[in-house]
């Protein structure tokens, strides 16, 4: 494999690597606030 396809490729990588990351921190975010007040409607209207 040629130098500067294995370079790129590890560039595309890291770059993959990061993005996920970046989206799993803001679904995680995302998905905790979603609980909170899914939590909170339910403690709130316990017979629905």
């Amino acid at each position: 494999m040629p130098l500067s396809q294995t370079g790129s490729y590890s560039h595309t990588y890291i770059g993959i690597v990061y993005r996920c990351q970046h989206i799993k921190r803001g679904l995680t975010r995302a998905h905790i606030s979603m609980l909170w007040s899914y939590l909170h409607i339910t403690c709130q209207n316990p017979m629905s």
